[in-house]
């Protein structure tokens, strides 16, 4: 047959294992000697509630993530002792609510996710982003409605995340928004000159009229002649 040879489904059955969802019941079959698939990584970073960027950039296995899943299930003792001990020190916790629909009324669509208020590949381009990195400072919680909605261009709709924002967050928007111009500004101009139905667009204009200036701090003139010298 072309030098191939035909796997028997016997052989991948002692390879697979099975992980099944505590909320849906949905069993899902994993090949544990492979790489993980798109949609085991997408399954994770809804489990977790984390980034899908951050799963693809790891290169994980799927041993790796179904590990994870049984973690997540309490399927594996010590993690379940562990988790118990961090659920007990949390307390009840109160269920997240959309920042967005909460303001506007709407009915929110699918489950909850973090959105990164100033986007993480933009956060990704400066010089200390370790230090801006933890999802409590520089995410709020949004449905996955409201998410699409944000990120969806041309529909004439106002993508501006200003008025979902409280002060703290406001301060951390414009401090990663300057330090970008400053560090990157030759994207930071791309970006304030291109596609005005964009997200990043008007961001950046919201920025550029003091919208995420709780402190009244301003911003040093835009260094033109690194936009022209400096490399993307």
């Amino acid at each position: 047959m072309g030098g191939g040879e035909e796997c028997s489904p016997f052989i991948f059955m002692s390879r697979a294992r099975d992980w099944t969802h505590p909320q849906t019941h949905q069993v899902h079959w994993f090949d544990v000697h492979g790489q993980a698939t798109i949609s085991e990584l997408e399954l994770l970073a809804e489990i977790e509630d984390i980034d899908l960027d951050d799963l693809l950039d790891a290169n994980l296995s799927s041993r790796e993530v179904l590990f994870r899943l049984n973690k997540y299930s309490d399927l594996i003792p010590e993690a379940g002792l562990k988790q118990d001990k961090r659920r007990r020190e949390r307390g009840p916790q109160e269920p997240p609510v959309c920042t967005i629909c909460s303001v506007e009324g709407w009915q929110c669509q699918g489950r909850m996710t973090r959105h990164h208020f100033v986007p993480k590949w933009i956060m990704l381009e400066l010089n200390e982003y370790e230090r801006y990195a933890p999802r409590s400072v520089c995410t709020i919680w949004v449905c996955a409605g409201a998410h699409r909605f944000l990120h969806v261009r041309g529909d004439g709709a106002s993508k501006s995340i200003v008025k979902y924002l409280g002060d703290e967050e406001k301060k951390m928007a414009h401090k990663l928004i300057s330090l970008f111009r400053e560090e990157r500004p030759r994207i930071y101009a791309l970006i304030a000159g291109g596609d005005k139905t964009s997200y990043e667009w008007q961001l950046i204009h919201d920025w550029r009229r003091g919208s995420f200036d709780v402190n009244g701090v301003g911003h040093k003139p835009f260094p033109r002649w690194k936009a022209r010298t400096n490399s993307l």
